[in-house]
């Protein structure tokens, strides 16, 4: 899980870092955390990296907190947020952003938790990893939008970035069994929750992609999609 934290003070950043390194020890949680002193260099970050959890402080130096996540917000980058202050003087803002918890400080160890949990830290989820050729991520299966093949490669897109992965479409469907992944074209693997439109030859995914759907079996993958559609009403 990819943790990013950005305060000005360093000696308040590095006791967040040192209680979330303590709590993933006690629950066995790998956190990846990436820590910035600067509003603009942890925006920046972001908008090329994902993340799952945000820790902002409201007050930095220079700028302000609400600000910054208001910008990555109309990027609909999709992370759990939790703001840092030592004051509430922004507590109705932080909720319009869609907070999940605002941590007083100084940080006590309970609260952090209870943040954590209000992100879904704790909650058990399926991952599923795949080999890039700089790094094992771990993907939820939820989170994919579209696999496609090209030249060799599967492209794992999701809301967040797409991953280049050296593998077959078989090998993924092998890791992708959940009853929501259709293959509409040889080369092409959809989650069906993204599915917004219906067309002759494609389907219309959430990120504006069109599945096409492979002229011969054109009628049984139409129908596997209504069949499952019809069950999740």
């Amino acid at each position: 899980m990819r943790i990013v934290a950005c305060d000005d003070d360093v000696s308040e950043l590095e006791e967040l870092k040192r209680q979330l390194q303590e709590i993933g020890r006690k629950y066995q949680l790998l956190f990846d955390i990436r820590t910035f002193t600067e509003g603009e260099q942890c925006s920046e970050y972001l908008c090329l990296n994902s993340a799952d959890i945000v820790f902002m402080d409201i007050y930095l130096k220079p700028g302000n907190g609400v600000e910054f996540v208001r910008r990555l917000r109309q990027h609909r980058l999709n992370f759990k947020l939790v703001f840092l202050t030592s004051s509430n003087d922004f507590a109705i803002e932080s909720y319009e952003l869609d907070a999940a918890y605002y941590l007083l400080k100084p940080l006590q160890p309970e609260r952090l938790e209870q943040a954590l949990k209000r992100c879904g830290v704790f909650d058990k989820e399926e991952y599923v990893t795949f080999d890039t050729a700089v790094e094992t991520v771990k993907i939820k299966p939820k989170d994919i939008i579209v696999v496609e093949v090209q030249d060799k490669y599967c492209y794992i897109h999701t809301a967040q970035r797409t991953y280049k992965v050296y593998s077959s479409i078989n090998k993924v469907r092998e890791k992708l069994t959940q009853d929501y992944f259709l293959l509409t074209y040889r080369s092409v693997l959809i989650n069906m929750h993204y599915v917004e439109g219906v067309y002759s030859n494609y389907f219309l995914l959430g990120n504006g992609f069109k599945a096409p759907i492979r002229v011969r079996d054109s009628a049984a993958v139409r129908n596997a999609y209504m069949q499952w559609a019809l069950l999740q009403d």
